[in-house]
């Protein structure tokens, strides 16, 4: 909730209120490298090596079928494509952290509870099963 709670308060005070966005747009070239810092500083580079062939496919995958798209949306808006390619690593890494950040508590909690769910169930059928001794 640490990252995503200012994260989504932000969106909707700059979605719903222009001047509150006009007032905070030039804060936003300042605070990337401090926030960028901080992500940087907490990543292991050993998790991101154990993400191997996976993590360096996604990747690809997402640059080319997003930057295609956004490449081509920037030449019909009367662009050259740059500010294409790179909204396309900008708005989906971003979209990517927001989302696992939700997701990962969800789906975490869902698993946990259905898996403690079926330890008793085992346990209790795995007794009824067993000899009773004389």
């Amino acid at each position: 909730m640490a990252a995503i709670l200012p994260l989504v308060l932000g969106m909707l005070m700059g979605n719903l209120d222009r001047q509150m966005r006009a007032f905070l747009a030039p804060a936003v070239p300042v605070l990337i490298p401090f926030f960028a810092f901080a992500l940087g500083a907490n990543i292991d580079l050993a998790t991101v090596w154990k993400a191997g062939i996976l993590g360096i496919g996604l990747g690809v995958f997402v640059v080319v079928a997003t930057g295609v798209v956004l490449f081509l949306t920037d030449k019909l808006t009367g662009g050259n494509g740059t500010a294409g390619l790179a909204a396309s690593a900008t708005i989906l890494v971003a979209t990517s952290v927001v989302v696992t950040a939700i997701l990962v508590p969800v789906v975490t909690a869902w698993w946990y509870r259905r898996a403690s769910a079926s330890v008793p169930a085992a346990a209790a059928e795995a007794a009824a099963k067993a000899p009773v001794p004389p």
